[in-house]
């Protein structure tokens, strides 16, 4: 507040005084954390199972080449815009930030770790699914293989950058979080904050793993399929708990996927 005297010198009663009150704009401030919560990370997962289910009901005489490779670039984008409005609209605006996409010394050990855990224990899980539920036959892999350049390098750029990119940060960036927060409650002890991660951990694999059931349609082993993406969602689910970020978990997903892809190609054993 300021105040302004008009009048006489000599103290003319017939002086007066204007108080005048300043007002300052607040400055504009981020906010420390996000504010979306799981119906936000389950918006992300429904326009993911759009972009899987869409491509499936065009008329097959529709799909040529420039329409393919079209719908397989635009379906990634339409969940990045996704994740980018929410950061925007109900986080802290920093990618970044919102869903750890950062790294730290302590990755250079986590994501071999989590790869190690991957090559050893994934074929001794799918193995026991396949004693449990039987073998129906199928592909061993749901890599596509050719020697058209034009099919197998955006496949490849889909496979070990866009994919899992975006299917971390919706299933362990926004999803796992927001169902480890639900299951926390308002008051988590200790013994309910560990039962509450290991049941998101749990939970997001599953979805994880039943969005990539449709793979099936193509021929791929069911049992195989479902048991290798739950596998893999666990321990991808079980890093990004462990270092509290999503960018070592999306290295090691482009590591194994990138794997797989050389697999199935003949380049590694």
């Amino acid at each position: 507040m300021t105040s302004t005297k008009n009048g006489s010198a000599d103290g003319d009663p017939s002086g007066t005084v204007i108080d005048v009150d300043v007002i300052t704009a607040p400055a504009p401030t981020t906010p420390s954390a996000h504010r979306w919560g799981l119906l936000h990370a389950l918006g992300g997962v429904a326009i993911f199972v759009v972009c899987i289910i869409g491509p499936s009901i065009i008329p097959v005489e529709w799909v040529t080449y420039p329409v393919w490779l079209a719908l397989s670039f635009a379906m990634p984008v339409l969940v990045i815009a996704w994740i980018v409005f929410v950061s925007r609209r109900w986080g802290t605006g920093s990618l970044i930030r919102d869903y750890g996409l950062s790294f730290r010394w302590v990755d250079l050990v986590a994501i071999p770790a989590a790869l190690a855990v991957m090559w050893f224990g994934g074929p001794i899980f799918i193995a026991f699914a396949l004693m449990i539920f039987g073998d129906p036959g199928g592909l061993d892999t749901n890599v596509i293989v050719t020697p058209d350049p034009t099919i197998w390098v955006p496949m490849l750029v889909l496979s070990v950058v866009s994919a899992p990119f975006i299917e971390e940060v919706v299933f362990r960036g926004m999803l796992q979080p927001s169902l480890k927060s639900w299951f926390d409650g308002y008051a988590p002890d200790q013994d309910r904050s560990f039962r509450a991660t290991n049941a998101a951990v749990l939970v997001t694999a599953a979805i994880f793993a039943s969005l990539h059931l449709p793979q099936v349609l193509g021929g791929v082993n069911g049992v195989s399929l479902a048991a290798a993406t739950l596998f893999a969602g666990i321990v991808y689910g079980a890093l990004a708990m462990a270092t509290r970020r999503t960018a070592p978990s999306i290295v090691a997903h482009a590591a194994w996927n990138l794997f797989a892809t050389a697999s199935a190609y003949g380049l590694v054993a």
